[in-house]
């Protein structure tokens, strides 16, 4: 037995054994995560682009293909980079830029550590990862060396650090900075502070102002989005917040900012002048660094914007740019637009403007674009970026096509062309008319094909109050894609008050010639980069948007515009082509000034959609419009000179398929509905309908009425002896004060009874001649003695003879007319006015006669002239009826 006595056994308590465990497990756990997060640093090194000196001036060309895989053009970032030394720069740009993106840029070794965690505080804070915390060396990094400087991956943030640290050790801050500022992408096709100088301001360097300084300083974070020609309000705002960290870091003085925050913002107009500097503004294609450059121009645009490449990547990237240009078409069409003989002449120092868009509505390819007849590089394109009113040609849009998807209406839809006042609300008004309603007059009960084809604008607004303002609306934005606002969810919509430009209008008619199924409109295919991986890859949606019955239907109305009406100069023999002409009025403050501000032609043919817009681009002065031009003079001569060569090679297509659903019958064009035993055979007609929509009521708008022999003008009475029944237009809720149309005015019934018929109200005694029907003329107030003038009538033949400039119309003055001068009413096509030419030596009974057309130095517009025979009284001035009107076609 030992002689130490046993020491006690001491047991420890489990919750300090507990601790231990927690924190061993803990130290293998962050053991474990540091080991992963330094193999993960240590791949992500391992694939850091390898060195390259020559990247920070230059990188490799990305090249761009047509539709046919074929190279048509290199993209480098030498089309608008002008180098300048660090010498050369002024101290304020450089203050500026290191004051705005990187202000501890001289303290901080290439990172800034303070500024990656104050981005990360505020990242938590907000839970999203808006907040950059890149320095001037890691930005410069990552526009030379990084493949894809878009990608937001942890992996790419490592190696822009370990090329910022490899920067930082080979150069001083003031070669990184001269490096940064020869390489930022400031917009508008600009690399460099110098290149951006020019194209913004055409100044040089040492010539910026801070406020200019100011606003190149804000580009880097956006160029797109700040770039003031584009979007001059959201630069102004930039420049002065920068303005403003000029202030703050002492560059400028609290004076200096206060002047320089009110400073008169005008960008915009220096943008527009500076544009293309020593470019020769000749034609479409002229002073471009690449063929197509309007298209091209076009594909930049939207590898920025909709796919959101840096201007790096896509002129420095070394990518391979697959597109929808068809050669051969876009030649055309810039071999059109370089011929100044395609446009009217110009005002001085100021172009008359177009563009164009071709879309082959199968596949919703861009084939062709001209953004106008001047380019400058990376300037406007107006065939997408310029919004103007479509006037008519967006009828078939929001309410005929429309109106045939709904139901209930069809080509033979009658409604009353006569006056109509819409309420707009707020004690507003609208009272629409026709360019030749105070000259013709109103043309009375139509049908939805003769709307369409004269282009009558009361027709397509009622039509639209018929089937719904925000129902035509949300048809023409949802199912067409036309970028239509909530404030053109108005009555004037009907009439083309929105906005759009020449590629949407062309995508939206490609839908009727597509049948009824809209394909998303692109201009890229695919897009690879330098390995020849997938970059880019557009998604192309196809969607049925319309029946196929409805498709048929508009279709078919539209080349009735272009067989019989306003689009008549875009028909291509052997062609099934459809169209639309458009030409917007001149606002009520230009007074009673004739013109149009703007001028469209919207056409297709099964295999390709084209529209053409034409107009200045403003209008300063109030001088600045269209004369004597309209849709279907110049635009459609365009239109049709670039399809028939799109069209060459093509096996010609002169009628489309008609789909099942499809019905024919005869109607009545005054009623819409079949005819009636009554209905005079002049207005029985054959029409299609989608089955269900054909009428299956019979006319009730004519009625039989007893007039006396002697003087159909009145009614006959119980008293009369020799009665005789006519048939009549029963329209009683037409106001009695309104003009009939000529072909409506022989049936405007009588109110009055013959005297001594005995009826009621009758006087006793002969009736007199004339009408007291009230059946005055259109275009006359009906004075006292005007319906006693006889009425005279033109006839056929109607011809122009282009050597002399003289037209010739078979005229026949009734008996009686030798007491009354004779004259002609010619209305040139699509002018309000017309001109009144008297006839010489007028012979009563059949003649033929001449009036002038040209004048010695101008041939006469193409186009229809609508010609009108009336008399005169010499003694009173009163004027007689109007003929029937006759119509010549002239060709350019």
């Amino acid at each position: 037995m030992s002689d130490h006595p046993r020491k006690p056994h001491t047991r420890r308590p489990k919750n300090v054994t507990r601790r231990r465990l927690i924190r061993r497990t803990l130290g293998i756990i962050f053991g474990v995560l540091a080991l992963g997060l330094l193999a993960f640093v240590a791949v992500a090194a391992a694939k850091t682009p390898q060195w390259d000196p020559s990247a920070l001036t230059g990188r490799e060309s990305s090249i761009v293909y047509d539709m046919n895989g074929k190279e048509i053009a290199q993209l480098h970032a030498g089309v608008n980079r002008l180098v300048v030394k660090s010498q050369d720069i002024p101290p304020l740009v450089k203050q500026t830029f290191v004051a705005v993106e990187d202000k501890r840029f001289y303290s901080n070794f290439g990172l800034d550590f303070q500024r990656i965690i104050s981005s990360a505080i505020a990242d938590l804070r907000s839970g999203s990862a808006k907040e950059g915390a890149s320095t001037i060396t890691i930005q410069l990094a990552r526009n030379a060396f990084i493949a894809n400087p878009t990608q937001k991956t942890l992996t790419r943030k490592i190696q822009e650090a370990i090329l910022a640290l490899e920067l930082e050790h080979r150069y001083t801050k003031d070669q990184i900075l001269t490096f940064y500022l020869n390489k930022i992408y400031l917009g508008e096709s600009a690399f460099g502070i110098r290149a951006a100088a020019q194209a913004y301001f055409g100044k040089g360097l040492k010539e910026l102002t801070p406020p200019e300084i100011a606003l190149l300083a804000g580009l880097p974070q956006a160029p797109s989005g700040y770039d003031p020609y584009m979007h001059p309000n959201a630069a102004k705002y930039r420049r002065n917040v920068v303005l403003g960290v000029m202030k703050s870091a002492g560059l400028i003085s609290a004076a200096e900012y206060t002047k320089d925050l009110n400073a008169p913002f005008s960008f915009v107009e220096q943008v527009k002048k500076s544009h293309g500097q020593g470019v020769k503004k000749t034609g479409a294609g002229t002073g471009a660094a690449y063929p197509y450059p309007y298209f091209i121009d076009y594909v930049v645009s939207q590898l920025e914007h909709t796919y959101n490449l840096t201007a790096q990547q896509i002129f420095s990237g070394g990518l391979k740019i697959y597109t929808t240009v068809d050669p051969k078409i876009q030649a055309a069409a810039e071999k059109v637009y370089s011929d100044p003989a395609n446009f009217p002449p110009s005002l001085p120092n100021s172009l008359i403007q177009s563009a164009m868009t071709v879309v082959d509505p199968s596949t919703g390819s861009i084939r062709a674009m001209i953004g106008g007849r001047d380019y400058t590089p990376m300037g406007l394109n107006r065939a997408w970026q310029t919004l103007r009113q479509p006037g008519s040609t967006i009828k078939p849009l929001v309410d005929y096509a429309p109106a045939l998807e709904k139901g209930g209406f069809y080509p033979g839809t009658v409604l009353d062309d006569m006056p109509v006042t819409f309420n707009l609300g707020g004690g507003q008004t609208w009272t629409p008319t026709d360019f030749d309603t105070a000259t013709v007059g109103w043309k009375g009960l139509i049908t939805m094909r003769f709307a369409l084809e004269d282009s009558v604008n009361v027709y397509a607004a009622k039509l639209l109050q018929l089937i719904g303002v925000d129902y035509g609306w949300q048809f023409a934005k949802e199912r067409l894609g036309l970028p239509l606002t909530k404030a053109d969810r108005v009555a004037s919509l009907a009439l083309g008050t929105a906005r759009v430009s020449t590629l949407d209008m062309a995508s939206a008619y490609g839908v009727f010639a597509n049948n009824g199924i809209r394909v998303t409109p692109h201009a890229i295919t695919k897009v690879l980069d330098s390995n020849g991986k997938p970059l880019v890859q557009p998604t192309i949606v196809t969607q049925r948007v319309m029946k196929e019955t409805t498709a048929y239907l508009i279709n078919n109305l539209l080349h009735s515009v272009v067989t019989n009406g306003t689009a008549y100069n875009g028909n291509i023999p052997g062609w099934y082509v459809c169209g639309k002409t458009g030409t917007t009025s001149l606002p009520a403050s230009y007074g009673n000034k004739v013109g149009s501000p703007d001028a469209w032609f919207a056409g297709y043919t099964p295999r390709y959609s084209a529209v053409v817009w034409m107009g200045y681009d403003s209008d300063p002065d109030g001088h600045h419009y269209l004369h004597n031009v309209f849709g279907g003079s110049y635009p459609a001569e365009i239109w049709k000179k670039v399809m028939e060569t799109a069209l060459q090679g093509l096996k010609p297509e002169p009628t489309i398929p008609q789909p099942p659903g499809i019905v024919s019958g005869q109607i009545d064009t005054k009623s819409g509905l079949l005819p009636s035993s009554l209905t005079p055979p002049q207005f029985i007609k054959t029409e299609i309908a989608a089955a269900g929509n054909f009428p299956t009521q019979v006319s009730n708008v004519w009625v039989q009425k007893e007039v006396d022999a002697a003087n159909p003008s009145y009614l006959a009475g119980p008293n009369t002896l020799n009665k005789i029944t006519k048939v009549f237009l029963n329209l009683p809720d037409r106001d009695p004060s309104i003009p009939w149309p000529p072909d409506e005015a022989p049936y405007r019934p009588p109110t009055a009874y013959a005297p001594g018929s005995g009826a009621p109200g009758a006087a006793a005694g002969a009736p007199p001649s004339g009408n007291p029907g009230g059946n005055n003329p259109p275009g006359t107030s009906g004075p006292p003695g005007a319906n006693a003038i006889p009425t005279p009538a033109l006839a056929p033949p109607i011809s122009y003879d282009g050597k002399s400039g003289q037209a010739s119309v078979g005229l026949n003055l009734p008996p009686g007319s030798s007491q009354y001068s004779a004259f002609l009413y010619v209305q040139p096509p699509g002018q309000a006015a017309g001109e009144t030419i008297p006839i010489q030596n007028p012979v009563e009974g059949n003649s033929t006669v001449q009036f002038p057309l040209a004048s010695p130095k101008h041939a006469p517009p193409a186009g229809i002239y609508r010609i009108y025979a009336f008399l005169k009284d010499n003694t009173s001035g009163t004027e007689g009826p109007r003929s029937q009107p006759v119509s010549l076609r002239i060709r350019r």
